[in-house]
């Protein structure tokens, strides 16, 4: 099974000029934890912005209205398309994250892949398993 074969919503992306507060707006009105900061021009990822780097944004006492390039991830962890998706999960193990980027073969971001998206179907999970690849749950050992 590839990691396409696994997304299960379109893409939502926002510009980096974007702000912190039409993150927060977007991921409610998209219901998603995580988005990707592209520049219109090229499509090409930049970041990613979470609920979690909003939280800490927030909690930190920083400005709502400031642009999302300031809190968001630069090392974007990304997946190719056609990659297995036991590439996906072993990638969210080592990089301890719930998310990777999914592109193209240009770099273009697809789509998303979550922790929810692995866990949550029967076929994707025998995917990984059937994958042979022990570090995908033990983290190399």
């Amino acid at each position: 099974m590839n990691s396409k074969d696994i997304i299960t919503r379109p893409l939502v992306s926002i510009t980096s000029k974007g702000t912190v507060l039409e993150a927060a707006r977007m991921m409610v009105e998209n219901n998603v934890g995580l988005l990707v900061v592209c520049d219109a021009k090229d499509n090409c990822v930049r970041g990613v912005v979470s609920e979690r780097d909003i939280l800490r944004s927030v909690a930190a006492g920083k400005d709502a209205v400031m642009n999302v390039e300031s809190i968001s991830t630069t090392n974007v962890v990304t997946v190719k398309w056609n990659s297995e998706v036991a590439e996906a999960a072993k990638a969210m193990n080592k990089h301890r994250i719930r998310h990777v980027v999914v592109v193209d073969d240009a770099g273009k971001p697809i789509g998303i892949i979550s922790m929810r998206d692995l866990v949550g179907e029967r076929s994707t999970l025998r995917a990984i398993l059937q994958s042979h690849d022990r570090e995908v749950f033990t983290g190399g050992d």
